[in-house]
């Protein structure tokens, strides 16, 4: 199982590279702390008058929509992937295929902030996660349309137990706090359209719940999720 799961992980990692070098072969542009859409025609141009009362955050002009991440876009994806339990929940369960609703909203060309509502099934439905996170997503460089950046943050983790023990079915469903941060990155595919991956680790804090039959389990733990993402800005 956790060798199809690696191996689903490798395609994936593969299509996105390929797509990324293809972006980067169609393009003699070099790392900048710029966006591209900074530096798409003239000065003037970008202000839309030669006053500039029609400019708007980030260089464009405020007819225009903000590209993908820039400063007052809003940015929703759909993001599916692999989710990798580790520690205990790993030897207790199997890995398994997740999903996210991710919407992030452009700060600055630096930051974003970022939230997003995730759940995975495990082991047959013995064990599911529900999240809810947010935090800030940092714009690490720019090369061309390709955005690497890290995203960090807190949010709440609804794990659910489907546990059986002396032959006395308990189902729990505590709610916890955690964190998550890792990498990722992003390739801008149109003015309103991006695809993206991202590797996330997530460490829920641990807790003891008592059963109903009186005896204690320990619940959390931490996993690594590697999602793919395909979004929209508007």
């Amino acid at each position: 199982m956790r060798k199809a799961s690696f191996g689903l992980v490798a395609i994936f990692s593969f299509i996105f590279f390929v797509l990324i070098s293809e972006s980067f072969a169609a393009t003699s542009s070099s790392w900048t702390g710029r966006p591209s859409w900074m530096d798409s025609g003239s000065s003037g141009s970008r202000m839309g008058s030669s006053d500039g009362q029609s400019r708007r955050r980030g260089g464009y002009r405020s007819e225009e929509i903000a590209p993908p991440f820039a400063p007052g876009s809003h940015n929703l994806s759909v993001d599916v992937g692999q989710v990798f339990l580790l520690g205990d929940l790993g030897s207790s369960y199997n890995d398994s295929i997740g999903s996210r609703l991710h919407y992030t909203y452009g700060v600055s060309d630096l930051f974003g902030f970022d939230a997003s509502f995730g759940y995975s099934s495990h082991s047959s439905g013995r064990m599911s996660m529900t999240t809810a996170l947010a935090g800030m997503r940092m714009n690490i460089a720019w090369y061309d349309k390709v955005i690497p950046h890290f995203n960090f943050g807190l949010g709440f983790f609804r794990p659910s137990y489907d546990l059986r023990i002396n032959n006395i079915r308990n189902s729990i469903s505590p709610v916890l706090f955690g964190f998550h941060l890792g990498p990722g990155v992003t390739l801008e595919l149109s003015k309103r359209m991006y695809f993206g991956a991202s590797l996330t680790f997530h460490n829920m804090f641990g807790t003891e719940t008592i059963l109903s039959d009186g005896t204690q389990h320990d619940v959390g733990g931490a996993y690594t999720s590697f999602l793919l993402s395909a979004g929209m800005t508007f």
